[in-house]
């Protein structure tokens, strides 16, 4: 990664940043002024050009979300970026504006819609209310009179309404109640009286559990009411169905909404890139990041079609620098597992071209079976094959069609092939149901590499940043305590006895006090004072416990192996036991075997991804990687919906994939 430094004139700033995002291999740095450049700093204020930016976006956003609701598009099963020339992309961009106002229309429309259903809502409400009182022809919406009162109302379902009238009139017979329709809950009743009465009158009403009810947006008796509201309702379904028609018209304009959201985007992106800049009335300023093999050709292009000048140079030696992971396209499969955990930091060494041959490794021994390897490698590589996919997609199956082929290795070596049990006899290596004490020795010293890996991966993260002797103190003496810890322990693997690994036990303790003492006298060398020089490495004994029990956690190998082989063979078994004839048999048999290994699969490649993840981040990471890096980020198009197809030079094989440059 080198540094670039660019002081160009004002008038091509735009431009220039145009170049460098269809390079798309720089990152841009904020600029800090000198003190004595303060007063002569120009820079823009971006925040009202974002504002109206994001309003777009949103704008544009909303009305692709209302299209999709009106008209939903069936996308397959993976999709990618839809890929647009560059003349198509610059006539689309003449009708922005018609474009923006097109989102608008749509959004309207959605609006009115909205509209439309609170207003349909409220009259099917009113609808309801009026039910009731259908049978009265009496005006609703007269509620008082210059000398007498009419309220509507109801009474719970269980109160006698001949009871209720007789106790009304009996007080007061200058009163009347009308009944409507009743239903499960409810009486409906219209208490009329003269004015003179009316407290008393629903005082006494409402002690017999009688109610007001206030019917709104009432004209006349119910009938005529309800025949104006159906009218109306009719009236708003068909104005409804005609905004609905005008978004469904306008389902063509889909993808140029979604060009011009990939170009709003862009436009930000340039907007916070010149922000970053120190901009003069006549000067710019920019700084940032490039991929070392690209220097050349971006100098190249800048003072060949700007007036600038260009300044790469190399980070210093203890300087950090934005990290770009750049493998191969074997080992770049395994960037989502590395990302999952965090960026290295570019002092560090890229992990990734040893953490891929572990992962898949663990991968397949955990899932075991090589028919289930098989799926996995035919179903990915069919989907790598047919199928145009998004980086990160593309990516992430690769990883999968490699941890299918690590799979079809376990199968092989394990004779595991969908849990047939007569097929074991076909193993090259050993049988895992059949040897499991054994199966568990060998997943801990595959453990034991592992994490020894790691240590080394340590070693040469201290030697890279020139700590020689730390590389030395703090991981060859641990090795020599480890590796004499290990030999101590040997009588206890299974196959060897205590006779004739006597030796080797002997020299294992000795090589353990060793070790011990090395880290003892040596890890306590950067304490200030002698308390420390001298005790400093006894925490560093704890590291044998540790290590005694990240090694035991590589058992999970063998328990995800045993565990889908068992399985596979109960399955097996389960099928097999049926009674009954052939059709009957075949017809039971093929629902079980499918339904036990589609579970027995799925279970265990979920558990393998899960727990070769874990081996990875805690047992192996976790010994050399400190992460905290800031992933490379450059000005580029960042686009959600289309990729632009430029005939031009500036796309550059920008390689900008997986490694530490």
């Amino acid at each position: 990664m080198n540094k670039i430094a660019v002081l160009g004139l004002i008038e091509e700033r735009s431009e220039l940043l145009k170049s460098l995002m269809k390079m798309g291999v720089v990152e841009i740095d904020q600029v800090e002024p000198d003190e004595e450049l303060r007063d002569r700093i120009q820079n823009p204020n971006v925040q009202n050009d974002l504002a109206k930016i994001d309003n777009s976006l949103t704008e544009i956003l909303r009305a692709l979300d209302i299209l999709s609701q009106y008209v939903p598009v069936k996308k397959p099963m993976f999709s990618a970026r839809r890929i647009v020339s560059e003349s198509d992309y610059s006539a689309i961009l003449k009708n922005k504006n018609k474009i923006l106002a097109d989102a608008d229309k749509i959004n309207r429309f959605e609006d009115e819609i909205a509209k439309m259903k609170s207003e349909e809502n409220r009259i099917k409400t009113l609808l309801t209310s009026l039910n009731p009182w259908l049978e009265l022809d009496i005006p609703l919406d007269v509620i008082n009179t210059r000398y007498t009162f009419c309220y509507t109302g109801s009474l719970p379902s269980g109160t006698d309404l001949k009871k209720f009238q007789e106790a009304i009139q009996g007080e007061f017979p200058e009163s009347d109640l009308l009944t409507g329709k009743s239903d499960a809950d409810h009486h409906y009743v219209m208490l009329i009286g003269h004015k003179s009465i009316e407290t008393e009158m629903l005082s006494l009403a409402r002690a017999w559990g009688w109610n007001r009810i206030t019917l709104r947006d009432v004209e006349g008796n119910a009938k005529r009411s309800k025949a104006r509201l159906e009218e109306r309702l009719q009236s708003l379904l068909k104005e409804r169905e005609e905004k609905i028609k005008g978004i469904i018209k306008m389902a063509d304009e889909r993808e140029r909404l979604e060009t011009i959201y990939d170009s709003l985007q862009m436009d930000r992106a340039k907007i916070e890139a010149k922000s970053r800049l120190i901009s003069t009335r006549s000067a710019f300023l920019l700084k940032g990041w490039l991929p070392a093999e690209h220097s050349s050709k971006v100098t190249e292009y800048l003072d060949k079609h700007y007036f600038c000048m260009v300044e790469i140079e190399a980070p210093a030696k203890d300087e950090e620098f934005p990290v770009l992971l750049k493998n191969g396209p074997v080992v770049e499969s395994i960037s989502p597992i590395i990302n999952m955990y965090g960026v290295p930091s570019s002092l560090e060494i890229d992990p990734s071209p040893i953490t891929f041959p572990f992962y898949i490794f663990f991968f397949g021994l955990m899932l075991g079976d090589g028919g289930y390897g098989i799926l996995i490698a035919l179903f990915t590589g069919i989907i790598l094959k047919k199928y145009r996919l998004e980086d990160s997609t593309r990516v992430f199956m690769k990883l999968l069609f490699f941890c299918g082929l690590a799979t079809i290795l376990a199968g092989f070596l394990f004779g595991s092939w969908f849990g047939i049990a007569s097929l074991s006899k076909t193993a090259l290596w050993i049988v895992p149901t059949e040897q499991p004490e054994l199966m568990m020795s060998y997943s801990i010293l595959i453990g034991i590499i592992h994490m020894y890996t790691g240590l080394f991966m340590k070693a040469l993260n201290l030697i890279r940043r020139g700590q020689i002797l730390d590389a030395v103190f703090d991981v060859g003496f641990i090795y020599v305590m480890f590796t004499g810890f290990i030999l101590s322990l040997l009588p206890f693997a299974p196959g060897i006895s205590i006779s004739s690994s006597s030796g080797i036990v002997q020299a294992g303790y000795k090589i353990f006090i060793v070790g011990v003492v090395l880290v003892l006298a040596t890890n306590g060398r950067k304490s200030k004072n002698i308390f420390g020089k001298i005790f400093g490495g006894l925490p560093r004994l704890y590291d044998v416990v540790s290590f005694f029990s990240d090694c035991l956690s590589y058992t999970r190998i063998l328990a995800l192996g045993l565990a889908s082989a068992i399985i596979g063979d109960i399955v097996n078994t389960l099928s097999a036991a049926l009674g009954g004839n052939f059709i009957v048999k075949l017809l039971v048999m093929v629902p079980i075997l499918l339904f036990g290994h589609t579970l027995n699969f799925a279970l265990n490649a979920l558990g393998a991804y899960v727990h070769s993840s874990r081996l990875q981040f805690l047992e192996f990471f976790g010994k050399f990687l400190e992460g905290g890096g800031q992933a490379f980020k450059p000005l580029k198009a960042n686009t959600k919906y289309i990729i632009i197809k430029t005939e031009n030079n500036l796309f550059l094989n920008s390689g900008l994939k997986t490694g530490i440059v």
